[in-house]
This record gives C-alpha cells, structure tokens and sequence, in this order.
C-alpha cells in the first residue's frame, strides 16, 4: 500500500530542504555502532543521513520513493562531494538482498504494524551478520503533538511494536524518548519518538 506519492513529489519539490541538511541527531551520536562499509538508508527523504554517512566513510544505497526526493539526494551528495547510490522505488516492493548490508538506517519511515513487520523482516535479512538497524520513528504519543508525523494513529509506533518485529534480533537499544527536534521546518519541538539499535547476531 502506498502513502501517497504526489504527496512527497510536492513536499520535496521546493528548492529549500525541508527537513534540513544536517543530520538526524540519534544516528550522529550512535552511528559507530554500524560497522564500517555498505550501508543503506531506507525512506531517505531528501538525503541528508546518506550523505552525512557517506562523509564518514560509509559507502551509502539510499532508497526512496519520490523522484523529487531522489534528485535532492543527488543534489546534495554533489554539494557535499561524496558519492551515493540512488534508488527510486517502493520500500515494500523492493528486493534489498541477503546478507548485503552492515548497516541500514531508517530515520521517521512510518507503515502500519503489519507492512512494518514485512520490511524489518526484509531488513533484517539483508544485514549482514553483525550488521546494524538503527531507527527512530514518531511514537503513537505524538499524535498529540504538532511537531511533525503522520497523524494516523496506525502509523506511530511502541516500542513493543520494533521488538515484535525483530525476533532474531539482538536489542542494544530499544527506549521511548521524549526529544526536542530542529530538523528543519518540518519536525520542529518537543516530540516523542521511539529509537532502536538491533543488531543481526554473528553467524
């Protein structure tokens, strides 16, 4: 199921980003949990964690829907002078491959539980072994505030919700925070989120 496509298309189809170009600030502070080399950033919007990643030496797939969002990606990737892999696709269509990756980011990427538990499922069969999810996503508490997210109840997350969803996995990090975002026009305030660092045991 699609979330509307036109939507994105329109939001990111201004010369301003957004959500800004700095990158989120849970992935700054943990980001050496994923091992060094490929890594892929899921619902990348307009780029500004693949390209900060790639700036640490991480060879960066970033992946989104929106044609508009994937130029910016591009735009930025140039600006900065690092290379990224783009991909324009649907997530829950997406074949992302087994044991591919040793990090997959994914940063206010927001499905219902059942479509949730398909993609980390996907996810966390193209984790490499001791490979890295890294998440933050809108808690279902958010939707009581103005500070960004989807503003459906169904598509908020718990913390049960990320666990249920990893059963093979190994949980460095699973919290409900309250934070204080400025990720540009969008996600602005106090919010309540839901971070996870799961970690795909060693074979």
């Amino acid at each position: 199921m699609k979330y509307g496509s036109d939507k994105w298309n329109e939001r990111y189809g201004v010369d301003e980003y957004v959500y800004g170009k700095e990158p989120n600030l849970f992935l700054k502070e943990n980001f050496k949990v994923i091992p060094m080399g490929n890594v892929l950033c899921v619902a990348d919007g307009e780029g500004r964690n693949s390209v900060w990643l790639a700036k640490q030496g991480y060879l960066v797939d970033s992946i989104d829907f929106s044609p508009k969002a994937i130029e910016k990606i591009n735009r930025l990737a140039q600006e900065n002078d690092v290379s990224i892999k783009t991909i324009c696709n649907d997530l829950l269509s997406y074949k992302f491959g087994i044991n591919k990756y040793d990090g997959i980011v994914s940063i206010f990427s927001h499905f219902r539980v059942e479509e949730t538990n398909k993609l980390h499922r996907k996810y966390f069969n193209a984790l490499k072994p001791n490979g890295v999810f890294l998440m933050e996503a809108f808690a279902k508490e958010q939707l009581l505030l103005d500070t960004g997210g989807p503003k459906n109840i169904e598509l908020l997350y718990n913390t049960e919700n990320i666990k249920n969803s990893f059963p093979d996995g190994k949980i460095e990090l699973l919290k409900k925070d309250v934070v204080y975002l400025h990720e540009g026009d969008m996600h602005d305030g106090k919010a309540v989120v839901v971070r996870a660092i799961i970690r795909k045991p060693s074979e």
